[in-house]
């Protein structure tokens, strides 16, 4: 379920956001559900307690102003994607301090829109998943869960965070089907999934679960930038 919040205080504005999101998002076959707020003190109040994908928030706003309602959602969310609605540009430059996706001029264009949640969808949830085939089954297993890529024999060992399943191919090719930046190759028989590492020393990479993987000369460099560049993300 693709969760989506409008503030905007003005009902014709949010009225019109509200019909173009819908029809984006069922244009794009998305099961979704979208909430209306007319003020940044009501969207605290009543939604505290939701979890939001996508936030269209109206910059001007009585009361609460939507730069402020933004730094605040920032404290506790860092993962909703925040697309600012404004009938002027002046704010663009702050939207940095909340990491905005993007603005929108009113009234807003469905073709702009239709685009920023085809990517935020495609980032959040499309490769947020991966289907092994293992057994003759399909086992659909969510990639912040598989901790490391192991070359056994002629297939791979993937350890999950709660177990492990075997592929059958080569560590290359299963390399180029999960998303790209997300697993770094560490030896020739090793790669691991870069969100998922604790701590770096010269020759291991130590998960969150204590799993010690080891790392050879021909890799230290690349995944030394990787987990420097995931670092910095965080």
């Amino acid at each position: 379920m693709y969760k989506v919040a409008i503030c905007e205080d003005e009902q014709v504005f949010s009225n019109a956001q509200e019909k173009a999101c819908r029809s984006v998002l069922e244009k794009l076959n998305i099961e979704h559900q979208i909430e209306l707020y007319a003020s940044g003190e009501e969207f605290l109040s009543a939604g505290q307690k939701e979890r939001y994908d996508l936030i269209l928030l109206d910059i001007i706003m009585g009361g609460m102003s939507g730069m402020e309602l933004a730094k605040v959602i920032r404290e506790s969310d860092r993962e909703a994607v925040i697309i600012f609605i404004t009938s002027s540009r002046e704010y663009v430059f702050e939207g940095y301090d909340v990491n905005a996706l993007h603005y929108l001029i009113k009234p807003v264009d469905v073709n702009i829109l239709e685009r920023l949640i085809r990517e935020s969808y495609t980032e959040k949830f499309q490769d947020s998943f991966f289907v092994f085939k293992t057994g003759g089954l399909n086992q659909r297993t969510a990639v912040k869960d598989i901790v490391s890529l192991e070359t056994v024999g002629r297939k791979v060992e993937v350890t999950l965070k709660d177990g492990t399943l075997q592929y059958s191919g080569k560590l290359t090719e299963l390399l180029e089907k999960l998303p790209k930046g997300r697993f770094v190759r560490c030896h020739q028989a090793f790669a691991v999934n870069i969100e998922n590492i604790r701590e770096l020393t010269r020759f291991e990479a130590i998960t969150h679960n204590g799993k010690k993987i080891p790392i050879s000369r021909t890799f230290q460099s690349d995944i030394k930038k990787a987990f420097l560049r995931q670092m910095g993300g965080r």
